[in-house]
């Protein structure tokens, strides 16, 4: 049964002011609230509907009312009004990506601190970065018996290490160059198999003094790249709430907070390009709280996810414009970056 105007706008007035608030909201207050004339019978009745369908509800003997979490969705998709970030919110997100595409570690634990300033709850961010694979090899000559390994991976970190071997010419590092960049390039460590270093092997015969040693520095440059990060900002603030004051809640949501490996799974896991809310019952927590978090991705990888986390009456439309403008922004940034990287 889809809702009337009237409900509608009774539903929104319901849900703004129980984020205001946090209190069961009466029909005395809507129907001060509303432009229309309504009387508080009228009023009641709606909210009984509400109620019925599943929208509103009522959690103790008094007349107000509470929206649920089919209410808070139905408000979120439909009846939220955008947010408008002000000017000293622009200014402090904007600063935030003014770093650079190489320091997303950095910018994400910064903009976590930010967005918990801003919104006043509890922010994540989470770094996950992808195996990562092979672009290219370069062998450049040291002396007679070490030469430097210079790999660089596909999201455009490059490392480089010394290499210890006997019979480091010029040669033989040409071979061992070619094969390593016939053999090697776009695969991850896992997928460097017995196989494959057997064909390496063949087709850098005249180099075999040199392949045992850059394939152990290959393995450990790779697994060198590896990135898992968590930073929670503004804990504090979430402990602040009424709906947290019980010890039991409180601890099932820092529980949820302490599971940093699963949080990198869960945040990453979300549908690019868009903010994922997950309310309580979701899997995430029991607790009366909500996520809303945003998976941030480069060329259709995600490598990472901004998130804030609050009470379940959280304000939404202000959560949502501060993560959307921050992610959008940010993605755009580091594709850039990417693109200037592949022209080089």
């Amino acid at each position: 049964m889809e809702l009337s105007e009237r409900k509608q706008r009774i539903l929104k007035s319901i849900v703004d002011e129980y984020i205001r608030s946090g209190e069961p909201v009466g029909s005395r207050y809507i129907s001060g609230a509303l432009p229309d004339t309504l009387s508080s019978a009228t009023v009641r009745i709606e909210m009984s509907e509400l109620s019925e369908m599943g929208y509103l509800d009522k959690p103790h003997s008094s007349a107000g009312r509470v929206p649920t979490t089919k209410g808070l969705k139905t408000y979120i998709d439909a009846l939220m009004e955008d947010y408008n970030l002000s000017l000293e919110e622009l200014g402090v997100l904007n600063e935030l990506l003014e770093y650079k595409v190489g320091e997303f570690g950095k910018l994400l634990n910064q903009a976590a601190r930010a967005l918990s300033h801003i919104t006043n709850y509890t922010a994540i961010s989470v770094l996950k970065a992808p195996a990562a694979s092979i672009e290219r090899f370069k062998a450049v000559a040291i002396d007679e018996n070490s030469f430097l390994l210079v790999m660089r991976c596909k999201d455009g970190e490059v490392k480089t290490k010394a290499v210890k071997a006997a019979g480091c010419s010029e040669e033989r590092l040409e071979v061992l160059e070619a094969a390593l960049n016939s053999h090697l390039t776009g695969l991850t460590a896992e997928q460097i198999t017995l196989p494959v270093i057997l064909k390496l092997e063949e087709s850098a015969a005249k180099a075999a003094e040199l392949i045992n040693p850059a394939l152990r520095t290959v393995h450990g440059l790779l697994g060198s790249t590896a990135k898992e990060d968590v930073q929670v900002e503004g804990i504090t603030k979430l402990l602040s709430y009424p709906e947290f004051f019980d010890v039991n809640k409180a601890k099932e949501v820092l529980g949820v907070l302490e599971e940093k490996h699963a949080l990198v799974n869960r945040l990453t896991a979300g549908e690019a390009g868009k903010p994922n809310i997950v309310m309580s019952g979701a899997g995430l927590t029991e607790a009366n709280a909500s996520v809303v978090y945003y998976p941030i991705t480069v060329s259709g990888q995600t490598v990472g996810a901004i998130g804030v986390i609050g009470p379940k009456r959280m304000d939404y439309k202000k959560v949502i414009a501060s993560l959307e403008y921050f992610a959008a922004s940010l993605s755009e940034e580091l594709k850039e970056g990417k693109e200037g990287e592949d022209k080089i």
